[in-house]
């Protein structure tokens, strides 16, 4: 009987990690239908527990759910228990649905991650033998992509990604531990394999980079270093990590432990109390994440006397200096001198003589100078020109004495080195938090649930140990992922430091205030007035926003120079940009509110980004550096857009202007973000009629490679209105929008007639653009329709027309579609040729939609062409593609997944893959491509 409890006397094994796979003890493995597979991926991931048969409809139906769907459910349940055979008395009706009553250890899932978490145990006990057995076993436990045949549901694909996240985490893990315990040499293969599969994902180009270096290959190990940088500029238009950046600069330098010619390690701090050289405080926390800072602050001692750690409050300075200071040289005496409670203005010299026990201010110099001697000052910034003074005397009074200081600006004596103190990567901040969280809840692991709050809190928190550490300490009450949802007020909650902690870092907020008070009148006004940029700016903005009222334009340019010199604004010397902190950031966005000039600095701010808009708008088509530039702004584009959109409703104005100056940006790049903005503007009141017609002329244009309704009526509703309007040029440019999006459907010789009519209305310099563009329309037609070779010749005359008007990015884009052409000509040689000049020049353009675009139909013609070895190809694409949101290419993408996975035997997951390219294209993609892809997904479901 279905309602009776199971026996449980046979031992039954559940596998998803693989195609689904059911064996009872001594039996071959149960025969599963596809229909019935994602029902017990379903109940396997639910052993032991009730599953409601509304969320098992929900689950294998969605929103297309049978007539009956209660008898339909009880259907399928019923042909699996059948299917389970002995095992089948394991599912069970139970109200108010079913359950498959099994231990959880019956489920290779439940095995694979007690398995991991085993081996991080292990890993954190110190016993990287054990991890690595621990992580063996666990990924042993797969056979093949998690849920392969569990459907394409949103509860599938979730639970995919988990599983493959946790997977990979895993092999990074045992990979790691390889190279930690000197064995590069086995996991340079894997790693190698894993960058190119992975290439976005730092931690392996890391790890990669270590195991080539310690297997004697510094030269691989930095050709590495430059290929991710490359990508991560050219796909995303960001740097590598500071982790990333620092172990290349170790690597090139040799000091990296465990090298060739690596330099004898710097001892790992243990966590365990322990006195230190006299006049050092005991260390009571473990230091995470600094060694590296640590070899190059003793580096810096044995070459230089006098040495300042200077970065933000609450980066670490002092607990860096004393580590330092622990690990000096034998022989040499240790002198630690707290100055924070020395007040401004005092003298610093009495105050030191005082903590050294020296009788005069006088004998100070004396008593330093008879002997080596290592004098840690810490806490310099606000008595900066008194210690300065006095540090400069000692030095040139004892040949033996070092000094090495702590400020938040450098005392700019002679023969001084800095040494900027970064916040913490990601990942050691991570260790940070966890670290910390179990000084309060010793109970306390990072597991899957939990880590991506984790990390979004020390990313939230820039990494900055303190704010780490005040973070962790609200484990305590909270859970990580409320922490998280709570750094939006981040000061109210990141307070409660220890009590024997100094005021100043008790909380986030005495942090900043501590900074702050140091500064002068004007320095706190240009402060505050930074908060409104967002990504960073350049000198000409900060004069443009900050300088208006008591603080001139002239005036900016020394006061943010010294709020670098005072740690607070973050420089980027090879750009000439600057940024603030997230917690500096919004600690003066606060003040910015309290001085009442938030709206002013916004509109000030919106006013600027505006003009660049106008200045640099119509030179995107050029070769020059208008796209790069916009690029680098486009976090500070944003939020001028948002502040138009926020003033729309009363006034239009700012919004129309902005969005005429940035049309072509959008349309190059973040095409998203230019329909957001348009559809605002175009609800928000009485747009005047002309402004009305070219928002939506633009609303149509940036749609017209994955159009939608609302694109396609703006288009048509544009020309309507330009004709209306008597506007004969703008009328024959809607005409080129609305004959654009036939590249899908309707009458080709219709929109070609659209596209003949608009070249004889257009004329003028201006035009030849449009004249070029509807070259390109004619060339899309061909495509279309098929006619290859025509396609291959208007291809050319396109990209020779817009290569003369120095529009690289068209001339790019027809490059791209040549090869397309050339490829459905069956000229595949010429066709691979010309799709990787085309990846080429889009990486240097830093065009997304064509490297997309370009990338994907490279795949598929080495494909064709018999080469299944495009994965890290496909991969690339999709994430280029996923973070423009281009999902056409992403439907290609999964096309080639697709391929290739029925190429190898796997149905399920080409069938899973086709699925989703169709659901992504809606019909919306060249008619003879479509029909292939429905002809693959038809191959693809009949071999399941």
């Amino acid at each position: 009987m279905a309602n009776s409890e199971p026996d449980t006397g046979a031992e039954v094994q559940f596998r998803l990690l693989g195609p689904a796979e059911v064996q009872v003890a001594g039996r071959p493995p149960a025969a599963l239908a596809p229909s019935v597979r994602p029902l017990l991926a379903r109940l396997v991931l639910a052993a032991g527990r009730v599953v409601s048969a509304d969320t098992l409809t929900d689950a294998l139906w969605g929103e297309e759910l049978p007539v009956d769907a209660a008898n339909a459910l009880q259907t399928r349940v019923s042909k699996l228990r059948r299917a389970l055979g002995p095992a089948g008395d394991r599912l069970v009706t139970r109200a108010p649905g079913y359950l498959l009553a099994v231990p959880p250890e019956a489920v290779d899932i439940h095995r694979f991650e007690r398995a991991v978490a085993g081996a991080r145990a292990a890993r954190d006990a110190g016993d990287p033998a054990g991890a690595l057995r621990g992580y063996d076993e666990a990924l042993g436990w797969w056979r093949g992509p998690a849920l392969a045949d569990a459907g394409d549901a949103e509860w599938a694909e979730r639970e995919r990604h988990r599983l493959e996240e946790l997977r990979l985490g895993a092999v990074e893990d045992r990979l790691e531990l390889l190279v930690e315990a000197g064995r590069p040499a086995e996991a340079v293969a894997d790693l190698e394999r894993l960058v190119a599969e992975h290439p976005l994902r730092e931690r392996l180009s890391r790890l990669l980079m270590l195991a080539l270096y310690r297997g004697g290959r510094q030269a691989d190990a930095l050709a590495v270093h430059r290929t991710v940088r490359r990508r991560l500029a050219d796909e995303l238009g960001i740097d590598p990590s500071p982790e990333l950046q620092t172990l290349a600069e170790a690597i090139l330098r040799q000091q990296v432990p465990g090298g060739p010619a690596a330099p004898e390690p710097v001892s790992r701090a243990t966590g365990a109390a322990a006195p230190g050289p006299a006049g050092l405080p005991a260390r009571l926390t473990s230091l995470v994440g600094r060694d590296d800072d640590l070899a190059m602050v003793l580096d810096q001692l044995r070459a230089a006397r006098v040495v300042t750690l200077v970065g933000p409050g609450g980066v670490g300075k002092t607990t860096l200096a004393l580590e330092a200071a622990r690990h000096a040289d034998p022989g040499e005496a240790v002198r630690f001198v707290r100055l924070a409670a020395v007040p401004a203005g005092a003298d610093v010299a009495e105050a030191v003589a005082v903590q050294l026990g020296v009788p005069a201010a006088e004998a100070v110099a004396g008593h330093l100078a008879g002997a080596r001697t290592l004098l840690v000052l810490d806490n310099c910034e606000h008595v900066v020109d008194g210690a300065a003074t006095l540090v400069e005397r000692l030095v040139q009074a004892g040949p033996g004495l070092r000094v090495l200081a702590t400020s938040r600006e450098a005392l700019a004596v002679a023969g001084e080195v800095q040494v900027a103190v970064a916040p913490l990567p990601v990942p050691e901040a991570v260790r940070l938090f966890v670290d910390r969280a179990r000084a309060v809840r010793p109970g306390f692991a990072l597991d899957d649930d939990n880590a991506p709050a984790v990390e979004a809190v020390c990313r939230q928190l820039d990494g900055i140990p303190l704010a780490v550490e005040l973070a962790a300490a609200r484990v305590k009450a909270l859970p990580p992922a409320e922490i998280a949802a709570r750094l939006h007020d981040r000061f109210a909650l990141l307070t409660g430091g220890p009590r024997t902690a100094e005021a100043r870092h008790r909380t986030l907020r005495a942090v900043l205030d501590w900074s702050h008070e140091l500064l002068p009148p004007a320095e706190r006004t240009l402060l505050r007035r930074l908060a409104v940029f967002r990504g960073g700016w350049d000198l000409s903005a900060a004069e443009d926003v900050g300088g208006f009222g008591d603080l001139a334009p002239g005036d900016v340019l020394d006061l943010l120079l010294r709020l670098v010199d005072r740690s607070l604004v973050v420089p980027d010397p090879d750009t000439g940009r600057f940024r603030l902190l997230a917690t500096v950031l919004e600690y003066a966005a606060a003040r910015l509110a309290d001085a009442g000039e938030t709206g002013a600095c916004r509109d000030r701010h919106l006013e600027h980004y505006t003009r660049l808009g106008e200045r640099l708008g119509p030179l995107i088509r050029s070769t020059g550096g208008a796209w790069p530039r916009m690029r680098e702004d486009a976090d500070n584009l944003r939020a001028a857009v948002d502040r138009a959109l926020e003033l729309a409703p009363a006034e239009l104005g700012p919004g129309l202007r902005l969005a005429g100056a940035l049309m072509r940006y959008w349309n190059y790049g973040v095409r998203h973000e230019g329909v957001r903005a348009v559809t605002v503007l175009l609800g928000a009141g009485d747009v005047p009629p002309a402004a009305r017609a070219g928002l939506l002329q633009g609303l149509g244009l940036l749609g017209v490679y994955y159009p939608t309704p609302e694109s396609r009526a703006a288009a048509r509703a544009s020309l309507a209105l330009f004709e209306q309007l008597g506007d004969a040029g703008n009328a024959a440019i809607s005409r080129l929008v609305v004959a654009w999006e036939g590249v899908y459907g309707g009458d080709a010789g219709q929109y070609r007639e659209l596209i003949q009519r608009s070249r004889g209305e257009l004329g003028g310099a201006e035009d030849d653009y449009w004249l070029a563009t509807a070259e390109y329309l004619e060339a899309l037609l061909d495509l279309r329709t098929g006619d290859f070779a025509v396609a291959v010749r208007r291809w050319r005359q396109a990209e020779t027309m817009f290569r003369d008007l120095g529009d690289a990015m068209m001339a790019e884009a027809s490059l791209a579609h040549l090869g397309v052409a050339l490829h459905g000509a069956g000229r595949t040689a010429e066709a691979l040729d010309t799709l990787r000049a085309s990846a080429d020049e889009c990486r240097r353009l830093h065009a997304p939609h064509g490297l997309a675009f370009a990338l994907i139909h490279l795949a598929h013609a080495r494909l064709d062409a018999g080469d299944d070895t495009v994965t890290a190809l496909l991969a690339e694409a999709d994430a280029v593609a996923r973070q423009v949101h281009n999902p056409r290419c992403q439907a290609w993408a999964a096309w080639g997944r697709a391929r290739i996975a029925l190429g190898h035997g796997d149905a399920v997951t080409a069938d899973r893959e086709c699925r989703r390219a169709l659901r992504l294209l809606d019909d919306r993609e060249f008619p003879w491509a479509l029909d292939k892809l429905r002809a693959f997904a038809a191959e693809a479901e009949a071999a399941q």
